[in-house]
């Protein structure tokens, strides 16, 4: 369930995060960034898993590191990726490369709205990328566009694109999984709001 609601179709803004099960790294990215994100009315955020949680609660300990930074898992349900979500995103954000290539399995046309989570937050916030931009979602779309055609241009080891499954580690593992995320969600929102309007 979002929580926010679009002033008008054409001007939504749709963010997708993406990883494995649904119940760690993308539900934890998909409240860093609504929290983030939070008195936008153009962007939602929604997430998906690539395997077979639908219905399932956050994990606990996700759940628990979101906590210690004041947010609240909020009744999170897992749901199974579905080339339809893939279709209606103007953005998709994935935990890993592996991620991004099953995105790209149900939807080939998306390579270039489709990024790790890590990856974009590193191309977002790249020298010169954010001058003269418009506002609102216009804004956002940019970044992506910007971000697309700057992919490649600097090649990184996977380890430094991808952020880690938790899955049965302590909750210190989890904390740094929510750390590389929120370090990334920080650097895409302070690119798509612009750096004092967000």
């Amino acid at each position: 369930m979002t929580r926010h609601t679009p002033v008008d179709r054409e001007e939504t803004f749709g963010i997708l995060v993406v990883c494995t099960g649904n119940i760690a790294r993308s539900p934890m990215a998909q409240r860093l960034l609504e929290h983030r994100l939070a008195g936008v009315p153009w962007l939602m955020v929604t997430s998906a898993g690539t395997w077979g949680h639908e219905g399932s609660p956050m994990e606990r300990p996700a759940a628990a590191a979101l906590a210690e930074v004041g947010i609240d898992e909020g009744g999170f349900r897992a749901r199974d990726l579905a080339t339809d979500m893939v279709r209606d995103a103007a953005l998709v954000l994935t935990a890993t490369r592996d991620h991004r290539a099953a995105v790209l399995r149900h939807d080939p046309s998306a390579l270039r709205r489709t990024f790790t989570l890590r990856e974009l937050g590193r191309l977002a916030a790249a020298p010169g990328t954010q001058a003269g931009m418009p506002p609102g979602s216009a804004r956002a779309r940019l970044v992506v566009a910007t971000a697309a055609a700057a992919r490649g241009s600097v090649r990184v080891p996977a380890h430094e694109d991808d952020v880690a499954d938790p899955f049965g580690a302590p909750l210190t593992v989890y904390r740094t999984c929510r750390d590389q995320i929120s370090a990334a969600v920080d650097q895409i929102c302070a690119a798509m709001l612009g750096r004092h309007d967000g």
